[in-house]
């Protein structure tokens, strides 16, 4: 009998420890670590009401049959932001709303001195009863709308904005749409649109982009809407031929922050690794420059697209040429922790690339300027005149 009653304590103790704590979004702030970045050791259970969210869900990237969603919570109901839940699993294919009363289990990090609980599991305890109007905008429309929203807030309605694309489209290993569209020169940036598989975009394309408009420190997006197509440009894209110093200069004469509205095609030398092959996202990022024996270290291919088996044949000295919209990289010096400013010329992400190998083949240098065409689905060069194909071989 003593056995029994002394095995029956120790899983009753066992159990307590491992059940997590129910607490409110403000017992939350009070829990959160000093330190950016830093967790806690203990897994909580936070309760209160959505006081903030695009409506947007996302696939899990570990889990595709699960959906995620990012929102903002306290224990009122409101638009106080008290603690985040970032990219949260949700218990079914729904999104959340303003309103609705919720609780999300995870740890509580330090993100930007606010709590966040990241890829938590949502459980809803009650839904808000709510009504969302949909309303058509042109891209000034939705730039004068937006722009009156605090940083960091997100339109109660959403918006179906008409327009067309300014320059290239970036689309990351989820099938998801990042570009830009302009008003004059003000741009409105679609951040992360799902669109239907296979869906192609480029410069001058008449799309319709759908969702709650997003005060992103200044910049008006979409974030994690979704794109549909409506014309295809019949503009045929330009993809410019430069060196990496051109492209340095092309990048530069770009206002800080902004992105090349064509695409390069930058031929150079691997003269550094950046970031190291990341298997996850099928990406590698590095420095060229035009002369090994002179590096410059102003310009960086980022994140550019590669097979495992490309990024291992990416090595310091290889020649390449890396296909992709310009932007200039800029972010102010931090004094307090002793960050310099940071100006530099890059690769828009999800940029291609294309590997030199020397044998066989003789390399010469020319100051003329040539021009890459796509006609019928085809590569056209056109340099001092003459049209040839990819191969190098003349066509009418």
């Amino acid at each position: 009998m003593k056995k029994i009653f002394t095995f029956a304590a120790l899983l009753f103790a066992a159990m307590s420890m491992n059940a997590q704590q129910s607490i409110t979004c403000a017992e939350a702030l009070t829990l959160m670590p000093a330190q950016h970045n830093d967790e806690t050791q203990e897994v909580y259970t936070v309760t209160g009401y959505v006081t903030n969210t695009n409506g947007a869900i996302s696939p899990s990237r570990t889990d595709a049959s699960i959906d995620q969603q990012t929102f903002w919570m306290d224990d009122a109901k409101g638009s106080k932001k008290t603690v985040q839940g970032y990219w949260c699993n949700l218990p079914g294919h729904e999104a959340l709303n303003v309103g609705d009363k919720i609780s999300v289990t995870g740890k509580i990090m330090n993100y930007n001195n606010a709590p966040e609980i990241k890829n938590g599991d949502v459980v809803i305890i009650e839904r808000a009863t709510v009504q969302i109007d949909t309303i058509d905008a042109s891209v000034c429309e939705a730039l004068e709308e937006g722009s009156s929203l605090n940083a960091g807030d997100y339109s109660d309605d959403v918006f179906k904005v008409y327009g067309r694309l300014k320059g290239t489209d970036q689309v990351n290993n989820n099938g998801q749409h990042t570009f830009e569209m302009a008003c004059g020169e003000d741009v409105f940036k679609p951040y992360n649109c799902k669109g239907a598989e296979g869906l192609e975009l480029g410069k001058g394309d008449s799309v319709v982009v759908i969702g709650k408009l997003y005060n992103y420190n200044g910049t008006i997006e979409i974030s994690n809407g979704t794109v549909e197509l409506i014309e295809k440009s019949q503009v045929e894209e330009v993809i410019i031929e430069v060196n990496v110093a051109e492209a340095v200069d092309a990048a530069m004469a770009l206002a800080q922050g902004g992105t090349s509205a064509d695409r390069y095609a930058i031929t150079g030398y691997v003269d550094s690794i950046a970031t190291a092959y990341d298997a996850g996202y099928g990406n590698i990022s590095f420095f060229m420059t035009d002369d090994m024996e002179n590096p410059t270290y102003n310009f960086e291919a980022y994140r550019v697209k590669c097979t495992a088996d490309e990024a291992a044949l990416i090595t310091i000295g290889r020649k390449v040429i890396v296909t992709a919209a310009l932007q200039r990289y800029y972010k102010a010096a931090d004094p307090e922790k002793e960050l310099p400013e940071i100006d530099l010329a890059e690769t828009v992400a999800g940029g291609t690339i294309e590997l030199i190998y020397g044998e066989g083949i003789e390399n010469t240098m020319t100051s003329e300027k040539a021009i890459k065409l796509i006609e019928a689905g085809q590569v056209v060069i056109i340099r001092n005149g003459v049209r040839y194909n990819a191969l190098g071989v003349e066509v009418k």
